[in-house]
C-alpha cells in the first residue's frame, strides 16, 4: 500500500467512535507499522498550555503513559510546539533541546521525527513522533510523513479530547463539592487542614501536601499529609513569597529551579504553591509536592488543570479557616460572656450587700464573707488589712476563715447550699457567734511596716507599687516575708491593694490553704474586680463616721451662723443706706442755704423747695424699701417709663455734672415699651452707676464724656436695655470679676456696696446687669430688664 493509503486509513480510525485513549493507541500503533518504526508516540497539551504530557506510546515502557510529563520549554517536543512545524533529528541525543526520559525506556542514539498536530481552526494539540534505533529511513521523510498523518487525524483528536476534559471536568467537580462539603460541615481547623491534605493526595494526586498558617509576621507549618518526610525549612523563603506575592507560584522541575535554589531536599520533581488569601490579605499558604505517576516513585509536574483544581480548594480551604476563626472566636466571646455576666452578677450581688452594711465593722465582715463564700469569689481564708492613720502600720482588721480542714468542710458545706439569689440577706445577716476563731484572733494580732529597712517586700510592693501580687511559693519571698508566711502558714497566696481615690486604703490577702486550689490569673482579676467597690465602700464609710461625728457641731454652728449673717446683713444695709443717704442730703443742704439767700427770686425759691421735698420723699421711701429688703418684704412693681426715670436722674444731678465737666449724650430710644419695676429701686440702679461714673472720670485727663442709650434688647424679645458708658479709663483687669463683690471697693472713702446692691435689685426684676470693660478707655454698664413680669413677685435677693 502506498503511503496516501495508509494516511487514509488512519484517518478512518480516527473518525470511529472511540474514547481518546482508544484511539491515541490505534493511530500510534498504525502509524508505527506503516512506517516501520521502533517508536510511535503523542503527547497533548494541557488547557493551561503547561505542560505536555505523553497520551499514548508504542515502543515505549507502557508505564510511561500518563506518566512523562515534560514541563514547558523542556525537550525537543516543546520545540515543535512553540515553532509550530515539523522536527528532523538523524541522532536525537545530539540534539541540545533533547530530554532524556529514562523512565520511558527511550533510546538516546536513536533518529526521532516529530510533527505539530493542530486543528483546522489553528489550535495546537500535542505532537506526533517516531523513533528509529538503527536510522533507518530519512528523518526529513518522516517527519513530512508524520505531519500529514497530525492533519488528518487532529480534528478527531481534538474532539475526543474535548469530550474527556467535560467529563474529567464533571467528575473533578463533583469531588471537589463532596470534599467541599466535608471542609465547610466543620469548624475545627484540624479537620479542614486534614481533608484539604487528603483531597490534594487523593484527587489532584499529589505526594505530599502541606499547608503553612501565619502566626503574628510568619508562616508556621500547621498541617502535612503525603509520603516521606515533612518538608524542611528550606522550603520558607520561596511561601514568604507566595505570602507576599499572593499568587500562584508553579516549579514544575526543582532540579532545574534557578530562582529558588535547595527545593530538591523539599520535593522530588515539582512544586505548586498556592496563596490563602481572605479580604486581600495572606493568612497562610498551601504547598503541594510531585504529580505521582502510574509508574512507582517516578513523579512529575501538575498540569494546568490539577493546579486550577488546587487553587480553587485552596478558596474553599481559606474561606473554611475564616469560618472556623469566626466561630472560634464567638464561642470564645460567648464563653467570656457566660463568665462575665457571672462575674458581674456576683459583683452586683457583693455590692449591693456592701452599700447596705451600716457600719466599718459590718462592712468589713460582709466584704471578707464575700470573698470566702462559696457562691461568691471562693477562696479558702482572707484577710482584711486597712492602713493605720496614727501609725502608719498595715494593719489585720479582721480575718474571716476556717481554723482546720473539718471546720472548712463544715462551712463550705452550709454556705454552698444557699441560693445565690438569697446571697445579699445572707451575707447582711451572717453574724459570728462565740468568741473569735483562731484565724480571726491571728489576723487582727498583724502589724506590718510599709517602709523602712525591714518591711515585708510582699507588702510594700502591694502597697507602695498598688499592684497586686501572687505569691506561688517560698521562692517568691525573701527574708523581710517571714513573718507573713509564718503567720499564714501557706506557700501560696494572693494580696490585692484597696484604693479609692488613687490612695491605697489597705489591702486584701487570700489563699486556698485547704483545697489547695491554684490561685488562677482568671481569680486575680475577679478579686480585683471586687477590690475597688470594697475600696469605695470603705472609704464612703469613713466619711460617713467622720460626718456623723461632726454633724452635731455643724448644727450648733450653723445656728451660730444665722445670727452672725442677720447681722451681717443689717450692718449691709446700714452700710449702704449712709452711702446712698449722703448725696442727696448734701444736695438738700445746699438748696436750703440757697434759699437762706435773701435775694432769691420767687420763682428760684419755689424751685429749690420742691426739690427738697422731692428728696426728702425718696429718701423716705428709699427708707420703707430698705427696711423691707432687710425683712425679706417685696418690692412695689407698676408700669414705669425707663426714658423718665433716665431723665430724672440727669436733671437732678446736673450741678455735680457740670461741676465735674462731663459732657452729657443722650440717645433714648421711643421705641421701648414700659417696663414692669419698682421705679425708686431701678432710679437708685441708674444713680449708683451714674456716680461712678462721674467719680471715674472726675481724676482723669482729658475727655470727659457720659453716654446713656436705650433700646429695644438685641435678640431678646419683650425686653430693654440701658447702656451707660463713660471715659474714665475703664477697671484694672485684675479686679474687673471682684466689681459686684460686697464691700469692694478702690476708693479711699468707698463702702464697696453701690454696685452690689445696683445688680441684686437689678435680679430681683429678673434682669441682668453687665460690664463692657475697656482698659484705659472707659467702661460700660449693660442693664436688660424684661418689659412684664408678675406684679408684686421679684425675685428673691
Amino acid at each position: 500500500m502506498t503511503e496516501d493509503d495508509n494516511i487514509l486509513l488512519i484517518g478512518k480510525i480516527s473518525r470511529k467512535r472511540l474514547d481518546l485513549a482508544s484511539m491515541l493507541d490505534q493511530v500510534t500503533r498504525k502509524t508505527r507499522d506503516d512506517m516501520q518504526a521502533d517508536v510511535c508516540a503523542l503527547l497533548m497539551m494541557d488547557e493551561q498550555g503547561q505542560v505536555l504530557s505523553l497520551k499514548s506510546a508504542q515502543g515505549l515502557t507502557q508505564a510511561a503513559v500518563n506518566a512523562v510529563r515534560l514541563p514547558k520549554d523542556r525537550g525537543v517536543c516543546w520545540r515543535v510546539a512553540r515553532e509550530r512545524r515539523p522536527v528532523a533529528l538523524p541522532v536525537a541525543g545530539d540534539d541540545p533541546d533533547y530530554f532524556f526520559v529514562p523512565e520511558a525506556g527511550e533510546n538516546r542514539s536513536a533518529s526521532m521525527a516529530a510533527a505539530p498536530i493542530i486543528d483546522e481552526d489553528g489550535e495546537f494539540i500535542g505532537v506526533f513522533y517516531i523513533q528509529r534505533h538503527q536510522g533507518g529511513g530519512s528523518a526529513e521523510a518522516d517527519a513530512q510523513a508524520l505531519e500529514k498523518v497530525a492533519g488528518k487525524v487532529a480534528g478527531a483528536i481534538r474532539a475526543a479530547r474535548d469530550f474527556e476534559r467535560q467529563v474529567e471536568k464533571a467528575q473533578s467537580m463533583s469531588e471537589l463539592n463532596n470534599t467541599a462539603r466535608l471542609i465547610n460541615a466543620t469548624n475545627h481547623s484540624e479537620l479542614i487542614l486534614s481533608h484539604t491534605g487528603d483531597c490534594v493526595r487523593n484527587l489532584i494526586g499529589a505526594r505530599a501536601c502541606s499547608i503553612w498558617l501565619v502566626e503574628g509576621e510568619r508562616p508556621v507549618l500547621k498541617s502535612f499529609t503525603g509520603q516521606g518526610v515533612e518538608l524542611p525549612g528550606t522550603l520558607t523563603h520561596v511561601v514568604e513569597q507566595a505570602l507576599r506575592s499572593r499568587e500562584i507560584i508553579n516549579i514544575p522541575d526543582v532540579t532545574n529551579e534557578v530562582v529558588f535554589k535547595g527545593l530538591t531536599s523539599s520535593a522530588r520533581a515539582s512544586l505548586t504553591l498556592a496563596p490563602m488569601v481572605f479580604e486581600n490579605k495572606s493568612i497562610g499558604v498551601a504547598v503541594m509536592a510531585d504529580r505521582k505517576t502510574p509508574k512507582e516513585g517516578y513523579y512529575t509536574a501538575f498540569t494546568g488543570e490539577e493546579i486550577k483544581a488546587f487553587k480553587d480548594l485552596i478558596q474553599t480551604t481559606t474561606q473554611a479557616l475564616i469560618r472556623a476563626r469566626t466561630h472560634r472566636m464567638l464561642e470564645d466571646a460567648l464563653e467570656e460572656n457566660r463568665n462575665n455576666m457571672r462575674e458581674l452578677s456576683i459583683l452586683f450581688q457583693l455590692s449591693m450587700a456592701m452599700q447596705r452594711a451600716i457600719s466599718l465593722d459590718d462592712l468589713l465582715r460582709v466584704i471578707l464573707s464575700c470573698v470566702t463564700v462559696g457562691a461568691g469569689l471562693g477562696f479558702n481564708r482572707a484577710i482584711l488589712f486597712l492602713i493605720n492613720e496614727s501609725t502608719g502600720l498595715l494593719q489585720g482588721m479582721i480575718g474571716m476563715g476556717p481554723d482546720s480542714a473539718e471546720d472548712a468542710g463544715r462551712i463550705w458545706s452550709q454556705s454552698d447550699s444557699r441560693p445565690s439569689e438569697e446571697l445579699v440577706g445572707w451575707l447582711l445577716e451572717r453574724k459570728t457567734e462565740g468568741p473569735p476563731s483562731a484565724f480571726d484572733s491571728m489576723a487582727r494580732s498583724l502589724r506590718f511596716s510599709i517602709t523602712g529597712p525591714g518591711a515585708s517586700a510582699v507588702i510594700r510592693s502591694v502597697i507602695v507599687s498598688k499592684q497586686a501580687t501572687l505569691i506561688n511559693g517560698v521562692w517568691d519571698m525573701n527574708d523581710t516575708d517571714k513573718e507573713l508566711h509564718h503567720a499564714l502558714g501557706c506557700d501560696q497566696f494572693a494580696l490585692i491593694p484597696l484604693i479609692a481615690k488613687d490612695n491605697v486604703q489597705g489591702a486584701i490577702l487570700v489563699d486556698n490553704k485547704y483545697d489547695q486550689k491554684p490561685i488562677s490569673h482568671m481569680d486575680m482579676k475577679l478579686l480585683a474586680r471586687f477590690a475597688a467597690p470594697a475600696a469605695w465602700a470603705i472609704e464612703n464609710i469613713r466619711l460617713l463616721e467622720r460626718l456623723s461625728t461632726v454633724s452635731k457641731e455643724l448644727i450648733r454652728l450653723e445656728t451660730q451662723m444665722a445670727k452672725v449673717e442677720r447681722m451681717s446683713t443689717l450692718g449691709e444695709v446700714a452700710a449702704e443706706m449712709a452711702h446712698e443717704i449722703k448725696t442727696p442730703l448734701v444736695s438738700i443742704g445746699g438748696f436750703a442755704r440757697r434759699l437762706l439767700n435773701e435775694g432769691l427770686k420767687k420763682e428760684e425759691t419755689k424751685r429749690y423747695v420742691e426739690i427738697i421735698v422731692n428728696e426728702v420723699e425718696r429718701l423716705e421711701k428709699m427708707l420703707r424699701n430698705a427696711l423691707d429688703i432687710s425683712k425679706g418684704v417685696s418690692m412695689h412693681i407698676e408700669s414705669a417709663d425707663l426714658n423718665g426715670i433716665v431723665e430724672e436722674a440727669i436733671n437732678f444731678y446736673w450741678r455735680i455734672i457740670n461741676e465735674n465737666q462731663v459732657e452729657t449724650v443722650l440717645s433714648l430710644s421711643r421705641d421701648i415699651e414700659n417696663v414692669s419695676m419698682d421705679p425708686v429701686w431701678i432710679r437708685q440702679v441708674v444713680i449708683n452707676i451714674l456716680l461712678n461714673a462721674i467719680e471715674a472720670m472726675s481724676t482723669k485727663q482729658g475727655e470727659r464724656k457720659l453716654t446713656l442709650v436705650t433700646e429695644p434688647a438685641p435678640n431678646r424679645k419683650g425686653w430693654v436695655s440701658l447702656k451707660i458708658s463713660d471715659t474714665g479709663g475703664g477697671i484694672d483687669m485684675m479686679t474687673q470679676d471682684d466689681v459686684f463683690e460686697p464691700f469692694f471697693t478702690t476708693k479711699p472713702h468707698g463702702t464697696g456696696i453701690g454696685l452690689t446692691l445696683a445688680k441684686k435689685i437689678v435680679r430681683m426684676h429678673y434682669g441682668d446687669l453687665e460690664i463692657d470693660n475697656k482698659p484705659g478707655v472707659g467702661v460700660t454698664f449693660v442693664i436688660n430688664l424684661p418689659c412684664h413680669m408678675i406684679p408684686g413677685s421679684p425675685a428673691a435677693v
